[in-house]
């Protein structure tokens, strides 16, 4: 008997560590999108840089370097210098904000994934980082983590966020389930073909005071038969999903001491996500 226990004791345990190590994979695979989009942007922008053009500039310089007088107020190609330079400038200064952008971006992903795989280590003790935030910029990383900036533009985004105080928040378990919600909002605009994608999002504070993010879509839909089944362990609709996502943020919201709910019209009619977490509004302020 004591065998038997011993070995449905280790299944336990492999099967625990197998469903951590999914939802670390699939939560770390999402941001990894994110991070791998700028990456790619701040390398593209690098090589096509216009600074490039200060090389030949410095080659003029250095070839009329003894008469560089005239060259600069008599050789038309010289005359041209003061304006390209200033131009070019100009460029560059934009082209270095938009990578400073990009990189505070990667920045933010590479961070949010050590958090994700901090907290599964530290798995047991439900370590929980809470710092305060604002709740429209929190919207705003999410969006950037789960949707690529060409993909923004096939996407309307709708936000209709409250004037709320500073809130005290565990950032990092926020971000996680938004990322997975607006991951899980995309896919719900697969197949559907008679009306543009569409994201909204809202977030204000209910009594209690609770804050209540929204995350609706008007895509495909649930079909009623579902709608039970949707945050169950392994319960997914699509042929190559594993049913991680969903059932990770509902524990996530459950670990802050909230929830998360869903409803839908059914099939057709789109979807609508509701999180809400009780906060301390005092001390956000």
């Amino acid at each position: 008997m004591n065998q038997v226990q011993s070995q449905l004791h280790a299944k336990s345990r492999q099967a625990g560590m197998a469903e951590i190590a999914t939802t670390v994979l699939h939560n770390v695979g999402n941001v990894l999108n994110s991070v791998n989009v700028s990456a790619e942007l701040v390398s593209s922008q690098m090589r096509s840089s216009k600074a490039q053009g200060l090389g030949k500039v410095a080659q003029l310089l250095k070839e009329h370097i003894d008469d560089l007088g005239d060259f600069l107020t008599a050789d038309p190609k010289g005359k041209m210098l003061p304006d390209y330079l200033a131009r070019l400038a100009e460029v560059v200064t934009v082209e270095q904000q938009g990578i400073i952008e990009e990189l505070g971006q990667l920045t933010k992903g590479i961070d949010h994934i050590k958090t994700i795989v901090t907290a599964q280590q530290s798995y047991a003790v439900a370590v929980s980082i809470v710092e305060t935030v604002p709740v429209a910029e929190l919207i705003d990383d999410a969006l950037r983590m789960s949707i690529g900036s060409s993909a923004r533009q096939q996407v309307t985004v709708v936000k209709e966020i409250a004037d709320l105080p500073l809130l005290s928040l565990d950032r990092h378990r926020v971000l996680l389930i938004l990322v997975n919600l607006i991951r899980n909002a995309r896919q719900a605009f697969e197949g559907v073909v008679d009306r543009g994608p569409c994201v909204t999002f809202s977030a204000f504070l209910t009594d209690g005071p609770t804050l209540r993010i929204t995350v609706a879509d008007n895509g495909k839909g649930i079909a009623p038969e579902h709608m039970g089944r949707l945050f169950s362990h392994g319960f997914t609709t699509r042929k190559d999903g594993h049913g991680f996502g969903l059932h990770s943020c509902a524990l996530a919201a459950q670990e802050m001491g909230g929830s998360l709910t869903v409803r839908s019209d059914g099939v057709g009619q789109g979807a609508s996500f509701i999180l809400d977490i009780p906060v301390d509004v005092t001390l956000g302020q």
